[in-house]
């Protein structure tokens, strides 16, 4: 079975093949067209011409052919818009926008490095589906910091979820754009994800504990990190 879909982005036309057939998913490379793989209850098929695969065809909604696309041309999808805000996928070239700061860390310095922001893209976006996001000003839209999700890590044992994570560049604190951008994600997840919500943060970041807390989220599990510091991990309630 092999079916074109239409796909129009800033309007363009795009079409994405979809097929349990090797042949079709070969000659849609060939022509330089996204596809997506049919699968099959035999699992007697090749689908390796392809990086998406889908069990029925009433999996393939709008909004996902679309990030096929996207992901095709190199596109950021647009995870949530705001007032003054818009949250997106980060792109290449980003890396030049991004400040460097002086509490950053490993993952952090990621995303001042082409390759490793590249690879990001591709495998975190391309796998997840979800992963830390650019936040932008929709007036100058210029990046103001980073919001999104994670795969949840802490060394006690919770249900399994993502962690929510956002970090505002120091030029553009006390605005609020903070909140208004875990809200923005908040919505997001709740219409596209069934699992678990966390946050963690240090127990002295009062402004952090009070994006938290107004957000809707509360303590679940703290742990000690010494010199009379305590780590907290949180859960949305909402």
């Amino acid at each position: 079975m092999t079916r074109e879909f239409r796909v129009v982005i800033e309007g363009q036309n795009h079409t994405v093949v979809i097929s349990d057939e090797t042949e079709a998913l070969l000659a849609a490379r060939a022509a330089g067209k996204a596809s997506v793989g049919l699968w099959r209850k035999d699992g007697d098929q090749d689908l390796s011409a392809t990086g998406y695969v889908i069990e029925s065809m009433e999996d393939a909604d709008q909004e996902y052919l679309e990030q096929v696309v996207r992901r095709k041309l190199g596109l950021p999808w647009l995870i949530a818009e705001t007032e003054r805000l818009r949250i997106r996928e980060f792109q290449p070239g980003d890396e030049t926008r991004i400040p460097k700061e002086a509490d950053e860390t490993e993952a952090d310095r990621a995303f001042h490095s082409p390759r490793l922001l590249r690879e990001y893209i591709r495998y975190q976006y391309g796998f997840y589906g979800y992963g830390i996001w650019a936040v932008t000003e929709k007036k100058s839209g210029i990046v103001v910091g980073k919001v999104g999700l994670a795969n949840l890590t802490w060394d006690m044992d919770v249900p399994e979820g993502v962690e929510l994570g956002y970090h505002i560049f120091a030029p553009y604190r006390r605005r609020g754009y903070g909140m208004e951008a875990c809200r923005g994600i908040l919505s997001w997840y709740q219409g596209r994800m069934d699992c678990r919500l966390y946050a963690k943060t240090d127990a002295s970041n009062k402004a952090s504990v009070s994006l938290l807390e107004k957000s809707g989220f509360s303590v679940i599990d703290r742990k000690y990190i010494g010199e009379g510091r305590w780590h907290c991990l949180y859960e949305w309630n909402c």
